[in-house]
């Protein structure tokens, strides 16, 4: 079963009709969008337990040209994925997307030259790092922190690199010593948290033994 969603632009995406998918409410990817403004244009955007990938979409429409989406569920991979391409056909620019099914340490203890990710066949590596990251794992998971540790030890970001965690206002993560935060709003029961990575740290020292 599916329901509809409808993106800040009005179109309309579908999303999986479950108690595993809590899509992204519109005021906090209206929200979302206003904050990173025009740092999205030409920017790339790897959304990890994206669901039915409304958040991605939005960035679409506001100029992102490539999306690597990662779920464990298959129902949303397939919606997302489609989600993903709708958008991308009324778009007047080239645009990567990708969407795998895969769980999301396993996926990211990989690393950015994973096989599975068709991006890195055909580009230079500076380019398989992502300018933005979007976690939005289940809540009370333990995903947040681990996530964190492996984005940094297994190089997917960048210097310049935004983290954005969409977490429950009541229990927010804990924040990984090789990230700061830059950043947090709270929007009713849901708090965004933007984090960059700290400089300070030789962050891939003190992590690399997670293998």
């Amino acid at each position: 079963m599916k329901r509809k969603l409808k993106l800040l632009s009005g179109k309309r995406i579908e999303s999986p009709l479950n108690e595993k998918t809590r899509p992204t409410s519109s005021k906090v990817r209206e929200a979302l969008i206003n904050i990173l403004g025009h740092r999205l244009k030409g920017a790339s955007w790897l959304d990890l337990c994206s669901g039915s990938g409304a958040m991605a979409c939005e960035t679409l429409q506001k100029g992102v040209k490539r999306v690597l989406a990662i779920d464990k569920q298959r129902e949303a991979t397939k919606i997302c994925k489609k989600n993903l391409i709708d958008v991308s056909n009324t778009m007047d620019h080239s645009i990567h997307i990708e969407v795998i099914c895969n769980e999301l340490i396993s996926f990211l203890k990989k690393g950015p030259k994973n096989k599975k990710i068709e991006f890195i066949k055909c580009s230079q590596s500076h380019e398989q790092k992502f300018d933005f990251i979007f976690l939005d794992p289940p809540y009370e998971s333990c995903l947040y922190e681990l996530s964190q540790e492996l984005l940094l030890s297994k190089q997917w970001i960048k210097e310049s690199s935004t983290l954005i965690c969409e977490c429950s206002s009541k229990s927010m993560p804990t924040i990984h010593n090789g990230w700061k935060l830059n950043k947090e709003k709270s929007y009713g029961k849901t708090s965004l948290i933007f984090l960059i990575p700290n400089l300070a740290l030789n962050c891939s020292a003190d992590t690399d033994s997670m293998h």
